[in-house]
């Protein structure tokens, strides 16, 4: 009988654990161009989930780094695994700007790579999105594949 109890109760704790969700599902991404000259990338964040502010990297389909991106302010936190940091939850914008160099064919394509974590206590790797934008011109807003980890 009591083999039966302990053999009952791993599996009981077990199925009573929070599932952790793919990374592409929780911080869904899109993008949108505000003019010439800057697209806005939007992450929508499920419930129970964050991003790290200083965790995002915006580079050109050629690999060029982009600069002067305009990230907001996050919340404050005090993070076990990076210490004092700032987060975002639900959602976030941010403002990309991009040269004409970045264009072609009126189209800018973007690698967006972040982190984030479950408020479980389980952080992501660092995820890869591949995403692009038709700049003015053409109206139309398309999300992109996203891919975790690596290099294209």
């Amino acid at each position: 009988m009591l083999l039966a109890a302990t053999t009952w109760l791993p599996l009981m704790s077990a199925a009573q654990e929070p599932e952790l969700r793919d990374p592409e599902k929780v911080f869904r991404i899109s993008t949108r161009a505000l003019d010439e000259r800057h697209v806005e990338v939007r992450f929508q964040i499920a419930d129970g989930y964050y991003l790290y502010r200083d965790r995002f990297r915006f580079e050109t389909a050629s690999g060029r780094l982009l600069a002067d991106v305009e990230l907001p302010k996050g919340k404050p936190k005090e993070d076990p695994f990076f210490g004092k940091t700032e987060t975002y939850r639900r959602e976030v914008r941010i403002r990309v700007p991009v040269t004409s160099d970045d264009k072609t064919r009126g189209i800018v394509k973007l690698k967006v790579t972040s982190q984030g974590c479950a408020d479980i206590g389980v952080c992501y790797v660092p995820l890869e999105q591949f995403v692009e934008a038709q700049l003015p011109g053409g109206s139309s807003v398309t999300p992109g594949a996203a891919r975790q980890g690596g290099s294209r």
